[in-house]
């Protein structure tokens, strides 16, 4: 039996709202285990993070999309890792939200303090690549 059209876009549509879930979980862990000082569970994170990312904008403009609507989480860790991983692709955007949480304190400002930096002065890398 073969799916409708209609029930292949539904099936389509949740897939990529679980990936981008899975991002926005992926995202608050990685943060908890950078403030545990645990670089072991952290690059682990890092490496579901980077397998999302390319799973997510594999899908297309609705992948690039999604990923992007993230950048207006109310978590600023989800927003700040969004921002990240959209760096390259929607600049302008990613950076605002960067330096609005690059003005707070904490960890998380640091980070994004540094990831400004580092595209400013032109040594900004891809996360995963």
């Amino acid at each position: 039996m073969s799916m409708t059209t209609e029930n292949a876009k539904d099936a389509g549509a949740e897939r990529l709202a679980r990936m981008v879930g899975r991002f926005a979980v992926a995202a608050r862990a990685h943060q908890h285990s950078l403030e545990e000082m645990d670089e072991e569970r952290g690059g682990g994170h890092v490496r579901v993070l980077t397998g999302l990312y390319a799973a997510i904008v594999r899908e297309g403009e609705r992948g690039v999309e999604a990923l992007l609507a993230l950048l207006d989480s109310e978590d600023d860790v989800v927003a700040g890792m969004a921002a990240v991983f959209s760096l390259g692709s929607c600049t302008e955007r990613s950076l605002a939200v960067l330096r609005r949480l690059a003005e707070g304190e904490g960890l998380l400002a640091f980070r994004a303090r540094c990831a400004v930096d580092l595209w400013e002065r032109g040594e900004w890398r891809q996360p995963g690549g």
